[in-house]
């Protein structure tokens, strides 16, 4: 369905044409699940999640407001999921901590190049990680924000619509964010030219 736009597949999704469904998520099922990785930060919930969130769109396709974008209608669900599962994560009092057993590698890594020193690469990957568990420190709401601006790529316009805040609330939780993340990197040692 080259050329159709995913509104006009939710709006066909709505319709009945549950064909639209497999479309969408050809589209948009790898960004969506390096948002929720991000988030929750384990390969097994954030699949769940992912799951969870496109049966939503299947079910509340008819829900879905001419004149909005796909994108934001489905990082709000996800994000809603993932509010959602982290809260049942700390009422069951499952623990946050994460280990290499139960961690995919960091989706910020990209693949080395061949001509990439393998120091350099080593370096870059332990950046990644390094990143991944600072963010993992500060608190949900700038971590939301950092994530859906740096790594989705969302304007604040966006951003405030998909949370349902002020566009000033949300350069405000970005400022904030991006200060404790350099906190945490710093605690580390490790400083970003």
């Amino acid at each position: 369905m080259q050329g159709v736009t995913d509104e006009q597949l939710v709006a066909s999704l709505s319709a009945g044409d549950t064909d639209c469904l497999g479309t969408l998520v050809a589209r948009w099922e790898r960004p969506l699940h390096r948002f929720v990785y991000r988030l929750l930060q384990r390969p097994e919930d954030a699949r769940d999640v992912c799951q969870e969130t496109f049966l939503r769109i299947l079910h509340k396709a008819h829900r879905f407001k001419p004149g909005s974008r796909f994108s934001t209608w489905m990082y709000q669900i996800a994000l809603n999921l993932c509010r959602d599962h982290m809260r049942r994560r700390r009422r069951w009092g499952l623990l946050f901590a994460t280990t290499s057993e139960n961690r995919e590698s960091a989706p910020e890594a990209a693949p080395a190049s061949d001509t990439e020193d393998p120091s350099a690469s080593a370096e870059r990957r332990e950046m990644g990680r390094a990143i991944v568990q600072a963010l993992s420190r500060i608190p949900t709401q700038q971590r939301e924000v950092l994530i859906l601006k740096e790594y989705e790529g969302l304007k604040f316009k966006e951003i405030a619509e998909l949370l349902g805040c002020p566009e000033s609330t949300v350069k405000s939780r970005m400022y904030y964010g991006l200060n404790g993340l350099r906190a945490e990197l710093e605690q580390r040692g490790i400083t970003r030219p």
